[in-house]
Protein backbone atom coordinates (compact mmCIF):
# COMPACT_ATOMS: atom_id res chain seq x y z
CA UNK A 1 0.00 0.00 0.00
CA UNK A 2 2.99 2.48 0.51
CA UNK A 3 4.48 1.81 -2.54
CA UNK A 4 0.85 2.81 -3.85
CA UNK A 5 1.06 6.39 -2.60
CA UNK A 6 4.92 6.69 -3.26
CA UNK A 7 3.89 6.14 -7.02
CA UNK A 8 0.67 8.07 -7.13
CA UNK A 9 2.56 11.08 -5.45
CA UNK A 10 5.37 11.10 -8.61
CA UNK A 11 2.76 10.58 -11.09
CA UNK A 12 1.11 13.75 -9.79
CA UNK A 13 4.51 15.62 -9.76
CA UNK A 14 5.80 14.32 -13.16
CA UNK A 15 2.39 15.51 -14.76
CA UNK A 16 2.52 18.83 -12.90
CA UNK A 17 6.22 19.09 -14.51
CA UNK A 18 4.83 18.46 -18.00
CA UNK A 19 1.96 21.24 -17.54
CA UNK A 20 4.26 24.03 -16.13
CA UNK A 21 7.01 23.18 -18.69
CA UNK A 22 4.59 23.71 -21.72
CA UNK A 23 2.80 26.98 -19.37
CA UNK A 24 5.94 28.01 -19.99
CA UNK A 25 7.50 27.38 -23.06
CA UNK A 26 4.29 28.79 -24.64
CA UNK A 27 4.64 32.39 -22.55
CA UNK A 28 8.23 32.47 -24.11
CA UNK A 29 6.82 31.98 -27.66
CA UNK A 30 4.33 34.89 -26.88
CA UNK A 31 7.17 37.21 -25.75
CA UNK A 32 9.56 36.37 -28.69
CA UNK A 33 6.41 36.55 -31.51
CA UNK A 34 6.23 40.31 -29.40
CA UNK A 35 9.66 40.98 -29.16
CA UNK A 36 9.55 39.94 -33.29
CA UNK A 37 6.19 42.30 -33.84
CA UNK A 38 8.11 45.38 -32.37
CA UNK A 39 11.38 45.40 -33.63
CA UNK A 40 10.80 48.07 -36.34
CA UNK A 41 13.59 49.94 -38.02
CA UNK A 42 14.19 52.59 -35.90
CA UNK A 43 13.02 51.05 -32.44
CA UNK A 44 15.33 50.82 -29.80
CA UNK A 45 16.24 47.47 -28.61
CA UNK A 46 18.43 46.51 -25.12
CA UNK A 47 20.65 43.42 -25.37
CA UNK A 48 21.63 41.07 -22.69
CA UNK A 49 24.54 43.13 -22.20
CA UNK A 50 23.00 46.41 -21.58
CA UNK A 51 23.73 47.72 -25.17
CA UNK A 52 21.04 50.47 -26.29
CA UNK A 53 20.76 50.41 -30.38
CA UNK A 54 18.03 51.36 -32.65
CA UNK A 55 17.22 48.04 -34.82
CA UNK A 56 18.30 48.70 -38.55
CA UNK A 57 17.48 45.35 -40.06
CA UNK A 58 17.84 41.53 -39.40
CA UNK A 59 19.64 39.06 -41.73
CA UNK A 60 18.93 36.04 -41.16
CA UNK A 61 19.97 35.22 -37.21
CA UNK A 62 22.17 38.00 -37.42
CA UNK A 63 20.69 41.70 -36.08
CA UNK A 64 21.96 45.08 -37.13
CA UNK A 65 22.01 47.86 -34.47
CA UNK A 66 23.20 51.18 -34.99
CA UNK A 67 24.58 53.06 -32.07
CA UNK A 68 23.72 56.95 -31.16
CA UNK A 69 26.98 57.85 -33.81
CA UNK A 70 25.88 56.24 -36.51
CA UNK A 71 28.01 53.04 -35.47
CA UNK A 72 26.87 49.84 -36.99
CA UNK A 73 27.22 46.46 -34.83
CA UNK A 74 26.35 42.83 -35.47
CA UNK A 75 24.53 41.08 -33.05
CA UNK A 76 22.79 37.65 -32.54
CA UNK A 77 18.77 37.47 -32.60
CA UNK A 78 19.22 35.72 -29.08
CA UNK A 79 20.89 38.69 -27.89
CA UNK A 80 17.96 40.85 -27.80
CA UNK A 81 15.92 41.45 -24.89
CA UNK A 82 13.80 43.79 -24.80
CA UNK A 83 12.58 46.42 -27.22
CA UNK A 84 11.74 49.85 -26.26
CA UNK A 85 13.06 53.78 -25.08
CA UNK A 86 16.24 53.51 -23.32
CA UNK A 87 16.49 54.84 -19.59
CA UNK A 88 19.06 58.22 -21.13
CA UNK A 89 17.64 61.20 -22.82
CA UNK A 90 17.24 60.67 -26.35
CA UNK A 91 19.17 62.58 -29.19
CA UNK A 92 18.25 66.18 -29.63
CA UNK A 93 17.48 65.67 -33.21
CA UNK A 94 15.12 63.17 -32.30
CA UNK A 95 13.33 65.44 -29.44
CA UNK A 96 9.75 66.65 -30.45
CA UNK A 97 10.44 70.76 -30.50
CA UNK A 98 7.24 71.01 -28.29
CA UNK A 99 8.91 69.04 -25.42
CA UNK A 100 12.11 71.07 -25.53
CA UNK A 101 10.37 74.34 -25.30
CA UNK A 102 8.62 72.92 -22.44
CA UNK A 103 11.50 72.29 -20.54
CA UNK A 104 13.38 75.19 -21.33
CA UNK A 105 10.52 77.22 -19.50
CA UNK A 106 10.25 74.42 -16.40
CA UNK A 107 14.50 75.15 -16.43
CA UNK A 108 13.22 78.85 -16.27
CA UNK A 109 10.80 78.69 -13.64
CA UNK A 110 12.98 76.62 -11.53
CA UNK A 111 15.87 79.53 -11.62
CA UNK A 112 13.68 82.09 -11.14
CA UNK A 113 12.43 80.46 -7.95
CA UNK A 114 16.18 79.62 -7.18
CA UNK A 115 16.69 83.66 -7.46
CA UNK A 116 13.89 84.32 -5.34
CA UNK A 117 14.99 81.93 -2.73
CA UNK A 118 18.05 83.44 -2.69
CA UNK A 119 16.87 86.64 -2.39
CA UNK A 120 14.95 86.51 0.24
CA UNK A 121 17.70 84.54 2.47
CA UNK A 122 19.57 87.31 2.23
CA UNK A 123 16.64 90.24 3.02
CA UNK A 124 16.58 88.23 5.83
CA UNK A 125 20.28 87.45 6.86
CA UNK A 126 20.49 91.71 6.49
CA UNK A 127 17.05 92.15 8.64
CA UNK A 128 18.82 89.60 11.48
CA UNK A 129 22.84 91.73 11.32
CA UNK A 130 20.53 94.86 11.64
CA UNK A 131 18.70 93.91 14.25
CA UNK A 132 21.53 92.84 16.14
CA UNK A 133 23.85 96.21 15.14
CA UNK A 134 20.14 97.68 16.79
CA UNK A 135 20.86 95.78 19.82
CA UNK A 136 24.61 96.56 20.37
CA UNK A 137 24.06 100.19 19.80
CA UNK A 138 21.91 100.25 22.67
CA UNK A 139 23.94 98.23 24.83
CA UNK A 140 26.35 100.62 24.04
CA UNK A 141 28.76 97.76 23.07
CA UNK A 142 30.92 98.81 20.26
CA UNK A 143 32.44 95.62 19.04
CA UNK A 144 29.03 94.14 18.35
CA UNK A 145 28.36 96.74 15.68
CA UNK A 146 29.38 95.99 11.88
Amino acid sequence: MGSGVLLAVIGAFLLMMIFSSRNAKKKQTEQRNKLANDMVPGAWVMTTSGFYGRYVETDGDVIVLETSDGTETLWTSRAIVSVGNPPFAPDTEDADPQDADTEKSDEADKDEEAKDLAVDSLEEGTAADEANDDAAAADGDPSEKN
